[in-house]
């Protein structure tokens, strides 16, 4: 089986550290993540902080309550979004809300988010790690049957004009193999 992920990374640099390019998201390879997220072990504002993991909060809800109209509470009008195969690369809020709701209304879900790392890069920019496990339980003849992901996201932040933190790049990188029927995707009649 072919790895779900690559390591193909142009680059640019804040403070020194790599960062990917905003207009192409591109997996941070897993060997590297510590050496990039080394300065958010400094000391960052409570607040900023408080206020993105909260809105990276509702990611979850907003997809596994399939209201994806409120992607907008988590994602910039012009975010791009490297979903990874069978996805793939993403640009526009109402692509990216479009395709997640085609891709999973077969089934129900789960997302739960694990270890999280944030570390801020300016007045408006910020960029943070989440480790992911998510459920897709499957409906119909498939009741019963569920397909795994483990992965990260790797977003890249953007304060907006109306003070609000929105999400301008995403990468999601799996960590394994998906486990279990992919076929719990196949449309019902």
């Amino acid at each position: 089986m072919a790895p779900l992920f690559w390591f193909v990374m142009p680059v640019i640099s804040y403070n020194d550290q790599p960062i990917p390019t905003p207009s192409l998201p591109v997996p941070i390879p897993f060997s590297s993540l510590p050496a990039v997220y080394k300065t958010a072990t400094r000391p960052q504002s409570a607040n900023t902080i408080a206020q993105i993991l909260n809105t990276l909060s509702l990611y979850p809800l907003a997809v596994d309550g399939k209201a994806f109209s409120t992607l907008s509470l988590v994602f910039t009008d012009n975010v791009v979004a490297n979903y990874s195969a069978p996805i793939g690369v993403v640009s526009g809020l109402s692509n990216i809300s479009a395709v997640i709701e085609s891709s999973l209304a077969p089934v129900d879900t789960q997302h739960s988010y694990g270890t999280q790392v944030l570390e801020i890069l300016g007045n408006d920019r910020a960029r943070s790690l989440s480790y992911f496990a998510a459920s897709h339980f499957g409906r119909g003849s498939y009741y019963g049957e569920v397909l795994y992901s483990h992965g990260q996201y790797q977003d890249t932040w953007i304060r907006g004009s109306d003070d609000e933190w929105r999400i301008d790049t995403r990468n999601l990188v799996y960590m394994g193999p998906l486990v279990g029927n992919t076929s719990i995707f196949t449309p019902q009649r």
